[in-house]
């Protein structure tokens, strides 16, 4: 009787180190997680600046997240946006819509993903009656992002977990898949 228990008992002690080695293996980050951590810093996200000598406050309405679209290794994140010029004591909203990508990687020192050399692939803007695409705006505020992306990361990776703090103590690999981004040793 106490073999089989015992037995029993180092069955379940393996069975339990390989899920804790399972943990350890790897680490995913998806594009929930990274959405859900830039909605938490939208608050940054408000810009105040001028053009042509016009006060504009610039703030995130939506944000949404793409990683590895057609097999490709950047993370593509669509904002829709609301422009406000403020002039002669009237404010004028403008919907602005970019689509921005750009290559994640990870800064260990930070424990951190951050996404860089970002691209605008799209601007659509929607002010009183105007449609169309205004690149010169539209790369004023590419290059807001690509300040703070540089500044502040897209996903803070959690070191509560003991795999992940493992698993950034050595070199790690990095590999973008549809949907999520699967870091290894």
């Amino acid at each position: 009787m106490n073999f089989r228990y015992l037995v029993l008992v180092m069955i379940f002690c393996l069975q339990q180190g390989c899920a804790v080695i399972s943990n350890i293996a790897s680490y995913t980050v998806t594009e929930t997680d990274i959405k859900t951590a830039l909605l938490e810093q939208v608050d940054k996200f408000t810009l105040k600046s001028r053009i042509v000598g016009i006060p504009v406050t610039f703030a995130v309405d939506t944000l949404n997240v793409d990683i590895g679209p057609e097999n490709r290794s950047v993370v593509v994140m669509k904002v829709s946006a609301t422009a406000t010029i403020s002039a002669f004591g009237f404010s004028y909203p403008a919907k602005i819509n970019l689509g921005i990508e750009g290559e994640p990687y990870i800064d260990q020192t930070q424990k951190a993903i951050f996404v860089r050399s970002l691209s605008l692939t799209d601007s659509q803007i929607d002010a009183g009656g105007f449609k169309g695409n205004l690149a010169s705006l539209a790369n004023k505020y590419l290059v807001f992002f690509d300040q703070y992306l540089t500044e502040y990361p897209v996903y803070r990776i959690d070191t509560s977990n003991i795999g992940s703090a493992w698993l950034l103590q050595g070199q790690i690999k990095m590999n973008i898949k549809p949907g999520k981004i699967v870091f290894t040793p």
